[in-house]
């Protein structure tokens, strides 16, 4: 068998992806040691804390099949605030929530139901003493939060600003006293973030605020994926299973467009291609990132770094 040549391996190593694994380790609440933990039927993973007036229920996997799941209920009716990484739940009235969305509900029993795919849900819920003092807390609560177990609040992109918490939270030390406070800091950060985005959604007159995390997800989804050939808008746009208008309009107003963008990215993968492998002709990476050809991608590389790329490459020989 032939060896393969280095940019045969640099094209394997980027478009690898490592698989990922359904464990408690890689959940948000795993950090909680004194919390349960269960495999319930249909391999999904749940763990679930009670402390005061607050409890904490995160659900992953992927079901055999669409399964039932039930909150935790008090005597009281509980104010939840849940994030929805992935899939989808189906509330009794019918209503279903969908990924990358964080919402409010208020239930004192409650049975969902989760459908056949990959779902990751946490789950944030109040009662008690703890509930009223949050209401008051944030009165934008009052209008949005359902009052009834089969009306949500606005459902509203997971932002930035709720992952950072999460991951400071995983980075925390736990203990019986510190607990309940570094639980009530996450509750308080979720909560504000989504009122704040409220607020935004008001004063734009309802504009369509999830464009804005589209905007990001694409960045992103070009940067894992610019090794595809005829990567452009209309790709992405089935990946997201939305438009090619909406892809355009999450671009609206910024600084770059979907083809500058993927073309970007590009430039600095060959920037660095040229830098750590001097075996690879200019040509070559040319080609391998879907120039037109070499005079094409020295044009595009000296209008991004203010130098062609043989001058870089001189350059850095010449530093080393």
């Amino acid at each position: 068998m032939p060896e393969k040549s280095p940019l045969h391996l640099w094209r394997e190593s980027v478009s690898s992806k490592p698989s990922p694994r359904d464990t408690f380790k890689g959940m948000h609440l795993a950090v909680l040691h004194q919390a349960s933990r269960l495999k319930l039927d249909g391999g999904l993973l749940y763990i679930q804390l009670k402390v005061q007036d607050f409890v904490l229920c995160e659900l992953k996997g992927r079901p055999k099949d669409m399964v039932s799941f039930e909150l935790p209920s008090e005597d009281e009716e509980i104010l939840w605030i849940c994030l929805q990484f992935q899939g989808r739940l189906t509330f009794p009235n019918g209503g279903t929530s969908k990924a990358d969305t964080i919402f409010t509900f208020s239930a004192d029993d409650l049975n969902l139901t989760v459908q056949h795919e990959k779902v990751w849900v946490l789950f944030m819920g109040v009662s008690g003493v703890s509930k009223p003092q949050l209401m008051a807390e944030y009165p934008k609560l009052r209008e949005y939060a359902g009052k009834q177990a089969d009306r949500m609040g606005m459902a509203l992109p997971i932002t930035y600003v709720e992952r950072q918490a999460l991951e400071v939270f995983s980075r925390l030390t736990f203990g019986p006293f510190i607990t309940q406070h570094h639980i009530a800091q996450l509750l308080g950060k979720f909560y504000t973030s989504y009122i704040e985005q409220l607020r935004r959604y008001e004063k734009g007159n309802g504009k369509d605020i999830s464009l804005v995390p589209l905007y990001h997800k694409v960045l992103a989804y070009i940067h894992e994926n610019y090794m595809k050939e005829g990567l452009n808008r209309e790709m992405i746009a089935n990946a997201f299973n939305c438009s090619p208008r909406s892809i355009s309009r999450a671009f609206e107003g910024r600084s770059i467009t979907v083809g500058a963008a993927i073309q970007k990215v590009r430039l600095y993968k060959g920037r660095e291609l040229l830098r750590n492998n001097p075996e690879l002709t200019i040509e070559q990476i040319a080609v391998t990132l879907y120039f037109t050809d070499a005079k094409h991608f020295a044009n595009q590389y000296k209008k991004q770094f203010n130098q062609t790329p043989r001058q870089d490459r001189k350059n850095i020989a010449d530093w080393r």
